[in-house]
């Protein structure tokens, strides 16, 4: 398999795919310098991210048509859609680092939520983002939310990152997120292209310079996109200069209220534990 037929069978970027095998979490190899993946290693990999039992390995040669793996039926079929392969291969590599605009960023966000939950919101330029929800999600929430890109140089291959920056703050300035007015802070990320949502404990980011990076790594971006609540841990050394581990979590569009429900619940324990 090619770097481009992944790609679109997993709806990545061909960037993203490309790190994960240059980092070597895709078990890829080179012929002339052009990266190529077993059928049989790649369903083990998926099987791997997606929690599924590993499928054995075959002993013979997988054939050299692509065809949709067994592995994706049923339970993982929501990642692909091989009606997009011939879109995804006609865009440029360099231009599948895909950003939406803030007022974009708060319709997707508010659409995943779903109208029984989103009782009232603020104007979908405002930022941040404040909404009045329904239960079991948080009455009271204030959002900041930002495009979760892999934009080339800066960061190592394999992780999406969103870039802190609060109304108000310039270069060379400190920011901090408004936690006023009895509202839930949620620090949020949207990588558009796999149409993934990503929470981090804003709690814990607090006092950070302009441009502030906040990472998530590439393989918890795809375990969201075969339809887990993905997680993953991180650890962080915030000003009061005690090491803390962080959750962070990462899921598709409509499990964003879940994640968000979860994301309360860990902050918590969090809180429970200092």
């Amino acid at each position: 398999m090619t770097i481009r037929e992944i790609a679109s069978a997993l709806k990545l970027a061909e960037k993203t795919v490309y790190a994960l095998a240059s980092n070597g979490d895709l078990p890829a190899f080179k012929i002339r310098g052009q990266w190529r993946v077993r059928r049989s290693d790649f369903e083990s990999w998926l099987s791997l991210q997606a929690g599924l039992p590993q499928r054995k390995s075959p002993s013979t040669e997988p054939s050299s048509d692509f065809t949709k793996p067994d592995v994706f039926e049923p339970k993982t079929s929501m990642i692909v859609d091989m009606s997009d392969s011939n879109r995804m291969a006609a865009r440029p590599v360099e231009d599948l680092t895909e950003r939406v605009t803030q007022e974009e960023l708060h319709r997707r966000f508010v659409r995943a939520l779903g109208p029984s939950s989103v009782k009232s919101h603020s104007s979908w330029d405002s930022k941040p983002f404040e909404l009045d929800l329904a239960p079991p999600l948080p009455q009271r929430v204030r959002a900041y939310m930002y495009n979760a890109t892999r934009p080339p140089g800066g960061r190592p291959l394999g992780e999406h990152k969103v870039q802190l920056i609060v109304p108000g703050q310039r270069r060379g300035e400190r920011g901090s997120f408004d936690n006023g007015d009895g509202r839930i802070v949620l620090l949020v990320g949207y990588a558009a292209e796999e149409d993934v949502f990503v929470l981090w404990d804003a709690g814990l980011y607090t006092d950070f310079a302009w441009s502030r990076n906040v990472q998530v790594k590439a393989e918890t971006i795809i375990q969201a996109s075969a339809g887990k609540l993905a997680t993953q841990e991180r650890q962080l050394r915030p000003p009061s200069g005690r090491s803390v581990v962080e959750t962070v979590i990462a899921v598709r569009s409509r499990s964003l209220g879940e994640a968000i429900v979860r994301r309360m619940e860990l902050t918590r324990q969090r809180l429970l534990r200092e």
